[in-house]
């Protein structure tokens, strides 16, 4: 882009479209989206609501949905079963479970994670977190951008994790710690993205019976944290080229094309259009429409510049809350404090 040399389309994560918009170097959508070659209304209304909204930034579409993935539960249905522990659908059911399969003599427990720290950056164990937030009526942030890692649902939701960790139900490690702790047979369940699934059979290696189910609810409703890639035009393609371009990005969220996009690559469909198309897919990987119902309500990092680096801060909440002996109140106020900054830093 410095050098003039942009393509005509890129894959973009949100965070960069707000940098890139922010340039003036991205194309707004909503005339193409609208227009003579643009969706209907019902074409609109099939793309996932969680994926539809990501397409924003600052009320103005400036994406368009292609590379989706969200999380997922994966869990040990031979040792459930044996143990005649339910499926958990709520997060009270969950830390019963994680509690019912805890021994010391026998070297188990529930769930391991990366919980990220403000080094390395958000993980897998900090977007579990702020899933559990969401369902416990919290959010990343204020429409206007501002982070709310202090609330009162934010509290709620890390003294949860906080109780699980401080019991012994949970453990913490890097390097996909859920993934081999499950398969290893000692952690009954993996809290990680649905692009994980290939991953975690390896890790089994047919030891026992792996099976998925969708995030558990809490006290309001679902949560879940939206991952992957969008699709934006430069402003470098001309007039003609933008207009193809267009008409190449409505094609590849087609039912059809995202399906076989999906099929191919472990990533999820992004309209509801596609499922009838998966049937003879999803008769083999069922964990793929689970995963997918999950984006109605999935969300996304917010697309502020700095926020990935305040994501790292709120991690480091985690550590502090728990090895680090922190109240999670305390905790919570220094992410709040240190994200402000980190998206201070990224617009000045």
């Amino acid at each position: 882009m410095a050098g003039d040399k942009a393509p005509m389309i890129a894959q973009v994560e949100n965070d960069w479209a707000a940098g890139y918009a922010s340039s003036g170097v991205i194309v707004p959508l909503t005339s193409y989206v609208n227009g003579s070659n643009g969706l209907t209304a019902t074409q609109k209304s099939d793309i996932w609501k969680g994926v539809w909204n990501d397409q924003f930034l600052n009320g103005k579409m400036y994406m368009f949905p292609f590379n989706e993935s969200d999380y997922v539960m994966y869990y040990n249905d031979t040792w459930l079963k044996k143990d005649h522990l339910p499926v958990p659908t709520t997060w009270t059911q969950f830390a019963s479970d994680l509690k019912a399969v805890t021994s010391t003599s026998k070297d188990t427990w529930g769930l391991s994670m990366d919980p990220g720290s403000e080094t390395e950056g958000a993980e897998n164990g900090t977007y579990l977190y702020t899933s559990i937030m969401q369902s416990y009526g919290g959010t990343l942030a204020t429409k206007t951008g501002k982070p709310t890692f202090d609330t009162k649902a934010a509290q709620e939701a890390l003294q949860y994790l906080v109780n699980l960790w401080k019991a012994g139900y949970v453990k913490f490690g890097t390097d996909y710690p859920g993934q081999t702790a499950m398969g290893s047979e000692h952690s009954l369940f993996d809290m990680s993205t649905v692009a994980s699934y290939y991953y975690n059979e390896v890790a089994d290696a047919g030891k026992f019976t792996m099976d998925v189910a969708a995030f558990p609810k809490g006290p309001a409703g679902s949560g879940n944290s939206l991952a992957g890639t969008n699709i934006s035009i430069f402003t470098s393609a001309s007039k003609a080229q933008r207009q193809a371009a267009w008409t190449f990005m409505k094609w590849l969220a087609s039912p059809q094309e995202t399906a076989y996009w999906a099929e191919q690559t472990g990533y999820l469909p992004v309209t509801k259009a596609a499922l009838p198309d998966m049937k003879k897919y999803d008769a083999t990987h069922p964990y793929v429409e689970i995963a997918a119902k999950s984006l109605q309500y999935a969300t996304a990092t917010p697309p502020e510049a700095g926020f990935d680096e305040a994501m790292g801060a709120l991690a480091n909440a985690i550590q502090e809350a728990t090895v680090g002996h922190e109240s999670v109140a305390v905790a919570l106020n220094n992410a709040q404090s240190a994200a402000v900054a980190d998206i201070a830093a990224a617009k000045s």
